[in-house]
């Protein structure tokens, strides 16, 4: 079973060389399954590296269209039937077809998130449990949280958007990722969550490791209080789109403890955040 490699790539093409140095060091012929998007707004990544990857296939952006439209070109200009995703920042430390293989037999899988770590070879990000308080949704990132793995697998809320196999017939029916959560984070909980509600698994794979850097588009664009007021307006969507039950009834006193939280402490980012996610009620 072949795999793609799906890549949206933004300015940087130093970065989008060393992930796909890491490819070809782990099978040249990986290459050929390879579809990058250049969503720099004006080709510069494309126009410096083509003739360096001519098998790799490129998309060009004639504009910035975010994360969400990046990767979905990405993954969909990919024809085989299962396509990891990967960050521009991210490098291939190992071959982790196989680890990742052996899930596939799995009919109603959709998803399996990889495990990052640094260059130190430490753990970054594994499996992920959604929580919920006072009708706001929450990520818990931390090992200790999670279920239990079994032969290194386990559940997971949500497949992360940075490293993750996905099945490209399920990920193009469930209409990818949602531009609305632009222009970045919590695209990926919104897309497990509508496959999870499918009847579809989201797994975890602690084998399957890749590097994932800490210098990627992100925050190579925004700075700290600009990513925070996106992670919190998206977090809120995410948190109208799905509260149910208790968890709607309790969200309006969620949402007024967080709107005095951010004035008694000043948190001018929160409020904007808030005032955001209203306007668009």
């Amino acid at each position: 079973m072949e795999f793609g490699i799906a890549i949206p790539a933004y300015k940087d093409a130093a970065r989008l060389r060393r992930c796909l140095d890491s490819v070809k060091k782990i099978d040249a012929g990986w290459l050929s399954n390879v579809t990058v998007v250049d969503d720099s707004g004006d080709g510069q990544v494309a126009d410096a590296l083509t003739k360096e990857f001519p098998t790799v296939k490129w998309i060009v952006h004639d504009r910035n269209q975010g994360f969400a439209a990046a990767a979905n070109h990405a993954v969909l200009g990919c024809s085989v039937e299962w396509v990891l995703l990967l960050n521009d920042d991210s490098e291939l430390i190992e071959d982790v077809r196989d680890s990742l293989r052996k899930l596939l037999q799995n009919e109603m899988l959709f998803a399996v998130s990889l495990q990052s770590v640094d260059v130190d070879g430490n753990r970054r990000e594994g499996a992920k449990r959604l929580i919920w308080s006072f009708g706001i949704a929450k990520i818990l990132h931390n090992a200790k949280d999670q279920l239990q793995l079994i032969d290194g697998v386990s559940e997971t809320s949500y497949a992360v958007g940075g490293h993750a196999l996905f099945s490209r017939k399920l990920f193009e029916s469930l209409g990818g990722f949602d531009a609305a959560f632009h222009p970045f984070y919590w695209e990926d909980v919104d897309l497990s969550q509508r496959a999870r509600h499918e009847g579809y698994d989201v797994l975890y794979c602690e084998n399957a490791r890749v590097l994932h850097h800490t210098t990627g588009a992100i925050r190579s664009s925004a700075n700290a209080d600009k990513i925070r007021e996106a992670t919190w307006r998206n977090r809120l969507l995410f948190s109208r789109r799905y509260a149910s039950g208790f968890q709607k009834f309790l969200q309006p006193i969620g949402l007024l403890w967080q709107k005095a939280v951010a004035v008694v402490t000043r948190d001018h980012v929160l409020e904007n955040a808030l005032a955001e996610f209203e306007n668009t009620i």
